[in-house]
């Protein structure tokens, strides 16, 4: 992969917490930064919560053969660090945390001019029902439709994102 850009300005980064109970349906990340001119490459996830177990919940699951087959899970497990491509097929999700403990991953996403696979496309964040939740999936695919919809009036949405890093200006050496 060549010409990774950081995102300097942490759209979709930072630190994120999951308490017993939270859960992250299978899903497909919007395609761009904030600006929706560069497209997202890779998430790099890293797990930072001592001695969480498997057993505990929350861990990754990616889909690589759709929603409609089984996810392979991969353990947030202490210190490891995924590196997970964010293309048009790149399906994901976080198992319901079974634990009492918070989960805590730091995450962050790298952008490139051209999409992975070279085929230009523009998605909003895509959510489904797992296999076991028809009816989920049919209202989460219908509220995408929508929301993608809306993009094609809207290439920068309905609200102004607000959920920016903006870094300090340099102390000047006068």
């Amino acid at each position: 992969l060549k010409g990774l850009l950081p995102d300097r300005k942490l759209y979709a980064g930072g630190i994120s917490m999951m308490a017993k109970g939270d859960f992250l349906n299978p899903h497909l990340d919007n395609s761009h930064d904030h600006s929706r001119e560069l497209y997202r490459i890779l998430n790099l996830l890293y797990y930072c919560t001592d001695d969480w177990k498997l057993e505990n919940g929350g861990n990754l699951e990616v889909w690589p053969d759709g929603v409609k087959a089984a996810p392979t899970v991969i353990p947030s497990l202490f210190n490891r660090l995924v590196i997970m491509t964010t293309g048009s097929e790149s399906w994901h999700s976080v198992s319901m945390v079974r634990s009492d403990s918070i989960r805590r991953c730091v995450s962050n996403y790298y952008f490139g001019s051209e999409p992975l696979g070279g085929e230009p496309y523009t998605r909003v964040t895509s959510f489904r029902g797992r296999p076991e939740q028809p009816i989920r999936d049919l209202v989460l695919r219908v509220d995408a439709a929508g929301r993608q919809l809306v993009r094609k009036f809207r290439p920068q949405g309905v609200v102004a994102t607000k959920h920016l890093y903006v870094q300090p200006e340099p102390a000047s050496k006068e």
